[in-house]
């Protein structure tokens, strides 16, 4: 019986890691890219195909450039141009009216619009980061409803692009969401990111609302945007100096 119940506990881990979800989603290398012969970065603001209708007040853009710039500031193999001397280079080029038709180009074909690129020949950099939200959204569920959750999530991509070919070498994309705090009898508990309990951290916090039902909003979203940013800037390639 031991070795019956042992046998099936290993098979239970072994369905819940097939189960995980994986962060980042999705990452494409290009062969041929090699991180080794890559200096300077220079990052773009960042991309919304979120409508103003969703996002009034753009905070997919100005959230997650923040976050964005504060992480890209963890990794030392790499020098990084803000996305301020992008602007710079830009409106040098006389460019700066078009970059609403540049945002598009790269929302509807995933490239840099050739005039952008030319325009950014100037800074001498190795490789263009774009980054693109394309999910920016607030589940709000009445607290009034059994087996029900306020939820926020964040989907984003990550391309970094040849400045010379305008060729995409390395692209990541990641989605993660949080639900709101939900009381459970006399405990509160919150999910996490992942799939809410095998992916994600459970948070159990003393205490019971009236009610006994979730009565909180959705989280906000720069702390679903860290989770995503996080596992995406960790995922860009190490740069390996051959020393050879």
């Amino acid at each position: 019986m031991r070795r019956l119940a042992g046998l099936a506990a290993v098979l239970s881990m072994i369905v819940l890691s097939g189960c995980k979800s994986q962060h980042p989603s999705a990452i494409k290398l290009d062969p041929d890219f090699d991180a080794g012969r890559v200096g300077t970065i220079l990052v773009l603001p960042v991309i919304s195909s979120i409508t103003k209708a969703e996002d009034p007040a753009r905070e997919s853009e100005t959230l997650s450039g923040r976050i964005l710039w504060d992480q890209l500031s963890g990794r030392e193999d790499y020098s990084f141009l803000s996305p301020e001397q992008f602007r710079l280079a830009v409106n040098r080029a006389g460019l700066g009216t078009r970059l609403h038709e540049f945002n598009d180009t790269w929302i509807r074909s995933h490239v840099l619009h050739d005039d952008l690129l030319g325009a950014l020949h100037s800074l001498n950099v190795d490789i263009i980061l774009v980054p693109q939200v394309y999910l920016w959204q607030k589940d709000e569920a009445d607290y009034r409803e059994t087996a029900t959750a306020s939820a926020t999530q964040v989907g984003i991509t990550l391309s970094m692009v040849d400045p010379m070919t305008g060729k995409i070498v390395w692209e990541a994309t990641d989605e993660n969401y949080k639900e709101a705090v939900r009381t459970e009898g006399e405990r509160i508990q919150a999910s996490t990111g992942g799939t809410g309990g095998i992916d994600g951290i459970d948070r159990r916090i003393s205490g019971k609302t009236m009610s006994g039902k979730d009565v909180y909003a959705a989280p906000p979203f720069d702390d679903v945007a860290l989770l995503v940013l996080q596992s995406l800037v960790g995922a860009i390639p190490e740069k390996v100096i051959n020393r050879d």
